[in-house]
């Protein structure tokens, strides 16, 4: 059977977000993934532009992600159910009145993840799902933000420019625009704005007011987020620059797609790209500011659905990044911090995640990545 792969653009609706210690719920969640814009790939392409597709064995009963084995990637990593060392797993209902949900965490070492990327596996068995869809994590990066609907100053006589108000010598100013700090900084500024002049006359006559029509701020806010759905070798964008919600029908056929991230280290100085783990009591009992934008999707997402699009099954997926090996390997804390006490002055944590990263929970992380 020849699978077609249709695409969309993201639903601009915040996910929920998970937890290492989050549960399970039993209703469907309250915003997906809209795929209206879609299109139909290439006919003539046997995996519809997937590249990482393979055949499930028979033996596949269970909704599932999984990691490859040790020997396939060269270090390890595990995946399982969030507040339990279960499988990422579950055998799918006969339709969408059976939803179920399930809420993973994948486990691996820091470096690890820097210096080899980010790998898994999504496997639906036959017989469970009409189409899968999915969409990976990804924030905001420079804080997004409305700027001032009002730009005024006034040019004196000698022509020097006084009572500036959003405005700086006479160029107007929103502090969403990044742009005005360094060229290669992305301008959030939402919204439009009006200039008003004021020009003082020679010899104390009446001065002279003019107001010009709107302006935009011409922000783009698809500039200003990243994290692992801009990094998908298979990314496709849409026009504004936003990755595309993926979507395949599988006819109830078996399905199986490896996702395969390359290395942090060529580009990124941490690992919050890919690592999307966080701990609420890092940041004022909530979520990090990057994860709660408008645009943000706080956990990988896949789903299953029916011919009518109703949601079968839905796998959350948040990806930890441990800071010690031995703690890795023997239980503890992932996040330990300190110097290693072996003498050589290096820190145990040497790449940050969300909780170093940005603190609390009006902090992004800019260009720190």
């Amino acid at each position: 059977m020849r699978l077609r792969t249709l695409t969309a653009a993201p639903v601009l609706l915040l996910l929920g977000s998970t937890g290492l210690l989050a549960c399970t719920t039993d209703e469907p969640p309250d915003t997906l993934p809209d795929w209206s814009a879609g299109y139909e790939a290439d006919a003539g392409d046997e995996t519809g532009g997937d590249g990482g597709t393979f055949v499930v064995p028979d033996t596949q009963t269970t909704i599932e992600l999984a990691v490859p084995d040790e020997d396939d990637i060269g270090y390890f990593t595990w995946i399982h159910e969030a507040g339990t060392q279960a499988d990422c797993a579950f055998e799918p209902g006969e339709d969408y009145t059976d939803y179920q949900s399930i809420d993973c965490v994948l486990e691996t070492e820091e470096l690890d993840l820097f210096f080899n990327g980010l790998t898994f596996d999504f496997l639906v068995p036959e017989g469970a799902c009409d189409y899968v869809a999915w969409h990976h994590f990804q924030y905001e990066a420079w804080e997004v933000g409305t700027g001032p609907t009002d730009v005024s100053y006034t040019v004196q006589v000698d022509g020097t420019i006084t009572d500036e108000v959003n405005s700086f010598n006479g160029v107007p100013y929103c502090e969403y625009d990044y742009s005005t700090l360094a060229n290669d900084y992305p301008n959030c500024c939402l919204g439009t704005y009006n200039v008003t002049v004021t020009y003082e006359q020679a010899g104390g006559g009446e001065p002279i007011t003019e107001v010009s029509p709107a302006f935009g701020w011409d922000g783009e806010p698809s500039s200003c987020y990243a994290g692992a759905a801009f990094d998908d070798p298979e990314v496709q964008l849409t026009a504004d620059g936003w990755p595309i919600s993926r979507q395949v029908f599988t006819d109830k056929d078996s399905y199986g797609k490896r996702f395969d991230w390359d290395e942090l280290s060529d580009e990124f100085g941490t690992n919050v790209t890919l690592a999307n783990y966080y701990d609420p009591a890092d940041h004022d009992g909530t979520m990090p500011a990057g994860h709660a934008g408008a645009w943000a999707y706080p956990t990988y997402d896949f789903y299953c659905y029916d011919n009518a699009e109703e949601v079968i099954a839905s796998l959350h997926l948040q990806v930890q990044e441990w800071n010690q090996h031995s703690l890795f390997y023997d239980g503890g804390d992932p996040d330990v911090t300190g110097e290693e006490n072996n003498g050589s002055g290096s820190p145990i944590d040497d790449r940050k995640d969300w909780a170093v990263a940005t603190p609390g929970s009006t902090t992004w992380i800019m260009d720190a990545q």
